[in-house]
């Protein structure tokens, strides 16, 4: 029998073990702070396989000291990063590595793509893009029934890849912890980005076009507030290119001409 298929065989993980890290992985940034940021729910993860790769309380000591160092990443793509440190754990632990420094290696070189990927398509495209359009969905619906389907589905479709990419990695980076690379590229993700970019620009011309309409239909001063809105806007991102922070700006612009109609 070839050496690989004993390793395969002799690995003490198994898909369940890895489903149970995934369910944990919701408490990421249960206990989230300024000197260590995700590292202690990054460590929690680790309970539902920890008695398969420590055999004594030294051992799992050991174990939560290594990953309790400073650790960084989106909450949702730093899967990859728990499944390359659960493989590399368990080849320590059956004796295909000893090298620790490997670890803390491997997990600081992931920090940067990590965060970056995942940032550029949850933060700033995938949750911009459901809100928009969420926002029209309940502009636009005719009855409470209505709205509230149209917000389940605007749940699904933010969590769907955010389900598959938090367990997934999970799953890759076990598989392939010394090529992980390859899969934080941003180029596998270019496509998924696109498709939301897509909704988000067709969300905001509807919901600009439906808005216009009926604030024509109002009165000309709603049509007044409307625009300087969008004129601040445009103010704001010259300044900042944080959504919710020109969001923000927009609230309290629509709140300020509310006060001052009224």
């Amino acid at each position: 029998m070839k050496k690989t298929e004993k390793n395969d065989l002799a690995r003490k993980i198994t898909r369940w073990d890895l489903f149970k890290v995934f369910i944990a992985s919701f408490f990421m940034q249960a206990v989230w702070n300024f000197r260590s940021l995700i590292s202690i729910g990054f460590s929690i993860c680790f309970i539902p396989i920890i008695g398969k790769l420590c055999d004594s309380p030294q051992a799992k000591r050991e174990f939560f000291q290594r990953h309790l160092k400073f650790f960084n990443a989106h909450p949702y793509f730093a899967s990859f990063a728990l499944g390359v440190s659960i493989r590399l754990e368990e080849m320590r632990v059956l004796g295909e590595t000893e090298n620790l420094e490997m670890i803390d290696r491997l997990k600081d070189l992931l920090i940067s793509p990590l965060g970056a990927v995942g940032d550029r398509l949850f933060w700033a495209t995938i949750k911009p893009a459901v809100l928009v359009l969420g926002a029209l969905g309940i502009f636009v619906a005719p009855s409470i029934f209505a709205k509230v389907l149209m917000l389940i589905f605007c749940f699904f479709l933010y969590n769907i890849p955010h389900f598959y990419y938090r367990y997934e990695g999970i799953v890759e980076g076990y598989d392939h912890p010394l090529n992980i690379h390859e899969f934080i590229r941003q180029e596998r993700f270019e496509h998924l980005r696109k498709f939301f970019v897509s909704i988000l620009i067709v969300s905001l011309f509807v919901l600009v076009a439906v808005y216009s309409y009926y604030s024509l239909q109002l009165g000309w001063e709603y049509l007044f507030v409307f625009i300087m809105a969008t004129i601040i806007t445009i103010v704001f991102n010259r300044f900042s290119n944080n959504f919710y922070l020109v969001m923000l700006g927009v609230f309290f612009a629509f709140l300020l001409a509310a006060l001052i109609i009224y």
